[in-house]
């Protein structure tokens, strides 16, 4: 599949290390490991399709740090011809109804797996080593094994799938957890103030020092659509959108408040933290 290499090249142009990515053009989404990440996260995503007719098609990017590509390996649609545009056009419809349904059915399938799984799950021990690091409380969450169960919902209250936490830190989801728009939702139902974070441990360690009610976005490129969706279920609400202590974090939680009318905020570690 030398073809790809054109789709190799244009991911490095984007800023997405591809030495990790699947080249499988099967039309899913496949996440991988970004170096500049931490090695237990998946941020970078990656969908190729085949055609059908020696040419490839692509979208890519990472969601921590909000790129977004796509790319095509046959010649531009400037250069085809009226004929060669409207089949072009044809086939990816009828792909990207493909991909939906197929992506709606793993959705489903994972959701169901999802409540299956956290019915078996029992209340999280206060004492995990990965809750006693971060010096949090469980905050309802559950345990399979040694990891932690973290449920992912939407703004309607339906549960769309699972992270599991290991002792260690590493981080991974259910496969085929709807993630655009879903959240863990820590405290209660926002009255007046919502704090957004991306990780479990960073919202709760917020939410025990302020008693505000926290949404968990799981990772910078959700900030904007959790909040989003929470700001139409609650329209006369503060929201602060709480960044990590990194340019994507910074940039998509200022991103995140800019859409919603909010404001933002960063950590400011002192130089006896730092050390």
């Amino acid at each position: 599949m030398s073809v790809l290499g054109g789709l190799i090249d244009a991911m490095a142009a984007a800023g997405i290390d591809p030495a990790n990515a699947p080249m499988i053009a099967d039309g899913r989404l496949r996440r991988f490991y970004l170096p500049q990440d931490r090695r237990e996260s998946r941020n970078g995503y990656i969908t190729i399709h085949d055609n059908g007719d020696g040419t490839y098609g692509a979208a890519f990017g990472s969601w921590k740090h909000g790129v977004k590509e796509t790319w095509f390996s046959g010649k531009p649609q400037r250069e085809m011809t009226t004929d060669e545009r409207r089949e072009y056009a044809k086939n990816m419809e009828q792909r990207r109804r493909q991909q939906a349904e197929e992506q709606r059915q793993r959705h489903a399938d994972a959701a169901e797996k999802a409540r299956r799984l956290w019915q078996q799950a029992q209340p999280a021990a206060a004492d995990h080593r990965y809750l006693v690091q971060k010096q949090v409380q469980p905050h309802g969450l559950r345990q399979l094994g040694e990891a932690l169960v973290v449920p992912v919902y939407t703004v309607a209250g339906k549960m769309t799938g699972l992270q599991f936490i290991q002792p260690d830190g590493g981080k991974r989801f259910l496969s085929g957890t709807e993630m655009g728009g879903c959240y863990h939702a820590i405290g209660p139902a926002p009255a007046s103030v919502l704090l957004l974070a991306e990780g479990f441990a960073t919202g709760a360690t917020l939410h025990e020092a302020t008693g505000h009610p926290v949404a968990v976005c799981f990772f910078a490129g959700n900030l904007r659509p959790v909040a989003v969706a929470l700001r139409t279920r609650y329209p006369a609400i503060t929201m602060v959108v709480c960044a990590d202590a990194d340019d994507a974090g910074r940039s998509a939680a200022q991103e995140a408040a800019k859409a919603v009318h909010g404001r933002w905020i960063e950590p400011d570690f002192s130089e006896k933290e730092i050390l």
